[in-house]
């Protein structure tokens, strides 16, 4: 009979082992499951924000572009004519940007800035500025902005 009292006695303290086991494990599957979420929205963000980017910086080379044509003219009037018209301009070509790039972002805004009027010739520098927002469609949206400053090329 004391035997048995001893195992009903044991039986009571496997369910307790048994029972802290099952809350141990959980909690280790909660925190993995919380780590590896952590890990997926970490590595969406990085993605989103190179993208943005990327997207941005081809924005301001097509800026660039824009602005210094290979067989534009050279004269300050003409680059100051462009960097006006480069913002009105811009639509299309960030258009087509996104279109290639196959990424899921808006459109980049591209702009220029141009000198103040009176402004020394060898302190005239342009301004080109591309923001690009991208976003997964759910909760996460980046945005990337990237300047450029540019020397006029003085007449000789």
């Amino acid at each position: 009979m004391f035997r048995n009292h001893s195992q009903k006695a044991q039986q009571g303290n496997v369910y307790i082992v048994a029972i802290f086991v099952i809350v141990v494990m959980g909690m280790l599957a909660l925190s993995m499951l919380r780590i590896s979420w952590s890990n997926q929205d970490t590595l969406t963000r990085e993605l989103l924000g190179n993208q943005a980017s990327l997207l941005a910086q081809a924005g301001n080379e097509w800026g660039l572009t824009h602005l210094f044509p290979l067989n534009g003219e050279e004269s300050v009037d003409d680059i100051l004519a462009r960097c006006s018209n480069l913002s009105s301009s811009a639509g299309n070509a960030a258009i087509a940007l996104v279109e290639n790039s196959g990424t899921p972002c808006s459109a980049p805004i591209i702009t220029c800035e141009s000198p103040a009027s009176g402004v020394p010739e060898d302190l005239r520098y342009f301004r080109v500025t591309s923001v690009a927002t991208c976003n997964d469609g759910n909760i996460f949206e980046v945005q990337r902005e990237q300047t450029v400053w540019v020397k006029g090329i003085r007449d000789e």
